[in-house]
Formats: C-alpha cells, structure tokens, sequence
C-alpha cells in the first residue's frame, strides 16, 4: 500500500488555463502528465485514469480545499487530493 498527495490541476482556479480539466498534450506540450521529464500536474481524474491503467487500487480518496473535505465533484472543486492506494500483486 502507500500513500501520494498532490495539487489537483483540475481545480477551477487552475482550469482558466487549462479549461477542459484534464492537462493538455500538443506540440509544445508533446508529454502525458506521468511521463514529463520533470514536474508530473494532473487532475484527479489523470490520476484515476491511470490507475485503472496500471491495475492500480485506489482504496480511499481525500479531496479538500481551504481544509475542508469536498464530496461534490472533486475534480472542479477541491484543491488537493489525497490517495491510499495498493499496487497490483505480482504473480
């Protein structure tokens, strides 16, 4: 099992920039959010995605903003997530 934290890009805020919720990939950007070179942004919709991906269980999720936990689209509206997750078993 183990535990990942991060800024959820697909907050409202950020998606001024961004405004279909997922992070773009086009020429300038040619990089999914996992595979950048350098700093990994996503919302939390990339971050499920790719764990439904890789046979990643999500076992509890967390999603808050001004610390407070938000249960209405996450996704819009919370700021920061929270993961417990467990990594496929091997065989």
């Amino acid at each position: 099992e183990g535990v990942i934290s991060f800024p959820n890009f697909g907050y409202w805020k950020h998606r001024r920039a961004i405004l279909n919720g997922q992070m773009p990939v086009s020429e300038d950007l040619p990089y999914a959010w996992y595979n950048t070179p350098n700093v990994h942004l996503c919302t939390l919709d990339d971050f499920e995605s790719f764990c439904a991906q890789n046979g990643i269980i999500i076992l509890d999720r967390l999603a808050m903003c001004d610390g407070k936990i938000v249960t209405d689209n996450p996704n819009l509206y919370s700021s920061l997530a929270f993961y417990r997750f467990q990594l496929p078993t091997k065989n």
